[in-house]
């Protein structure tokens, strides 16, 4: 009997056909791995959630087989979901660069939990049963960014992470173009790769260029006050701010839990670097062209620092005519209206407001169109999959590899639950596995798609409950049929009908067998089937009591 020839088997949890929530399990010769753990933030289809995760019952299926977990970097999308599974993964290690894992760390102590968690460098390399992970730089939005080497029994797995190709980084580590290129040159039998700056055309811009319109903007307010917000994961971002206010003789106030638990971290990992003395507590009696202040909110998020100064609910600093508000970020998709709706706050406070479309005061941490070119010919893949993107993203970068040489039939555009198998005779697709999201609305929801479903039902049908005692004896309705509307039309002729399909509902249940929750049930089905035909769905509660 021939022997069967070991495979890579590559299951997606997360991060394709969508922007966040990645998580992708890597499996060769009874070992698995995973990459990446990390949460999507709610949009207007998930209303009242705190955030959305991987379903991991996959990996709590294999959870024997499971032997490591590794970070490219410290984005909440790559690490925000670990924390909600620390009953799974508390006796995993998992790894990451030093930035990463104190940001994970925080996290977890936050909500006192535990787990194993080893830091690493870039160039380091960690054995996990029969897989060996090398750590390889790449420039991002943060510090701490890495791609993965993935050496596995059957062959190569690389793995960009999220990452651009910077000449000219402000702590002047560039992606390591070199060590990609002697990996490629070995053989990457498969390739994992972001796509979500595939439709930008040419190259991304170097984090240089905001500093240097940072310091335009110091230039030009020198007798302003200056409030400043990005994302506080962007230490190079906060770096070149801390620096420009340092040189410029002015104090910084961090205003924003967030913000001021990334200059711990960073500070302490060597990843930020505070000037003596830049940092004060508040405002005090700072003059405003001594003052800056260093601001969460730069996606108009409702509790964050600078929707609260917006709307002038942030303690001991009111926003007005003698300040001048940088949002250092540009909005992200879905994010647009909230964005906008601290602008107009601002601006209405006697604020001048400089944002993204105005200057050049933000750049994407995502490789451009070239960049992604770039990568693959350094890596030249066997096989790919474009990942880290909405399926636009995919398709195009598909398409870009195909342009760079990969033959068509080696790539492959992955769907959450989808699982790989890869060897160098082709891929073959398996059995999807149940995969898909998981709903946080304070704790891990078991059904929260029902919740979610409820609650959009609520918002665009509104609600009916409808009262009536039945004498369950004789298996008729007691005295009047109650309806209460809330955000429904309830006009005279609709609560009629819905009376009529009561007392219908009531004496369409079989009078042997029926309980208040059987005629509970009828009448819901009964007052339903009134709404079918009109296309409407009301959330409707039936209260039906023994008289």
């Amino acid at each position: 009997m021939a022997k069967t020839q070991q495979k890579v088997t590559v299951t997606f949890l997360g991060g394709v056909g969508e922007v966040g929530k990645n998580m992708t399990a890597i499996e060769c010769a009874g070992d698995m791995i995973i990459v990446d753990c990390g949460v999507a933030f709610p949009k207007e289809d998930s209303p009242g959630m705190d955030a959305i995760i991987p379903d991991i019952t996959y990996i709590k299926e294999n959870i024997k087989k499971l032997r490591g977990v590794v970070l490219t970097h410290g984005h909440e999308d790559h690490i925000g979901a670990i924390p909600y599974y620390t009953d799974v993964l508390k006796n995993v290690p998992i790894y990451g660069t030093a930035l990463t894992i104190g940001l994970l760390k925080r996290k977890l102590e936050k909500n006192a939990k535990k787990c194993n968690l080893n830091v690493i460098a870039a160039g380091d390399s960690v054995t996990l049963g029969n897989i060996n992970v090398e750590f390889i730089k790449v420039v991002h939005s943060m510090g701490g960014a890495c791609a993965l080497s993935i050496k596995t029994k059957c062959g190569t797995v690389f793995v960009t992470g999220d990452f651009k190709m910077d000449n000219t980084p402000i702590d002047g580590k560039k992606t390591d173009v070199g060590r990609i290129a002697e990996i490629g040159a070995k053989g990457v039998l498969l390739m994992l790769g972001e796509s979500t700056n595939v439709e930008r055309k040419g190259s991304s811009t170097s984090e240089k260029v905001v500093g240097q319109s940072l310091e335009n903007i110091f230039l030009a307010n020198t007798k302003k006050r200056l409030i400043i917000a990005c994302f506080a994961s962007s230490n190079y971002r906060v770096q070149q701010v801390l620096t420009l206010a340092h040189k410029y003789n002015r104090k910084v106030v961090l205003a924003g839990k967030s913000m001021k638990a990334i200059v711990d971290v960073a500070s302490a990992c060597g990843e930020l670097h505070v000037p003596k003395g830049v940092i004060v507590d508040s405002v005090g009696k700072l003059l405003p062209h001594e003052t800056l202040v260093l601001a969460t909110g730069s996606q108009g998020e409702p509790l964050s620092a600078l929707k609260k100064m917006s709307k002038g609910e942030f303690n001991k600093i009111n926003v007005g005519s003698d300040d001048v508000v940088v949002l250092s970020s540009s909005p992200i998709p879905g994010n647009e209206k909230s964005v906008y709706d601290v602008i107009n706050d601002l601006f209405r406070k006697g604020a001048d407001v400089i944002y993204d479309s105005m200057n050049d005061i933000h750049v994407s941490g995502h490789a451009y169109e070239e960049e992604l070119k770039l990568m693959l010919t350094l890596v030249q893949p066997e096989y790919f999959m474009p990942v880290h993107g909405e399926y636009r993203h995919q398709f195009k970068h598909a398409q870009i590899a195909k342009a760079i040489g990969v033959n068509s039939k080696n790539i492959v555009i992955p769907n959450i639950g989808e699982s790989f198998g890869v060897t160098s005779k082709g891929i073959r697709k398996h059995s999807n596995v149940q995969a898909g999201n998981m709903y946080v609305d304070g704790v891990v929801l078991e059904d929260g798609q029902s919740l979610v479903n409820d609650r959009l039902s609520l918002a665009e049908y509104g609600m009916l409950v409808v009262l009536a005692a039945v004498d369950l004896e004789r298996g008729v309705i007691v005295g009047d049929v109650d309806v209460v509307a809330r955000g429904f039309n309830l006009t005279e002729d609709v609560e009629k009908a819905i009376r009529l399909a009561v007392v219908e509902g009531v004496n369409g249940a079989d009078l042997d067998k029926a309980d208040i929750d059987e005629y509970a049930r009828y009448v819901k089905k009964s007052v339903r089937k009134l709404f079918y035909r009109e296309r409407q769905f009301p959330i409707i509660i039936p209260v039906i009591v023994k008289d």
